[in-house]
């Protein structure tokens, strides 16, 4: 083999890992979005549980403070 035939052999490999790894990537930034979108509806029910929760102790002090 000649040094022009190493180089022509050595960028396929190169450019094909090159590709592979881009594929991995864009992969990748599909499943984070979906976790983004997860962690958005988890924040949202904590936030209606905290909510739920607060207004529990404070309904009970009214109707309390009413008798």
């Amino acid at each position: 083999m000649t040094a022009g035939e190493d180089w022509n052999a050595y960028k396929k490999l190169v450019m094909s890992e090159l590709d592979r790894i881009s594929s991995r990537i864009g992969l990748l930034e599909k499943k984070i979005d979906l976790l983004r979108g997860d962690v958005i509806m988890l924040k949202i029910k904590s936030g209606v549980w905290g909510l739920m929760a607060g207004l529990i102790p404070v309904t009970i002090a009214m109707i309390a403070k009413a008798i």
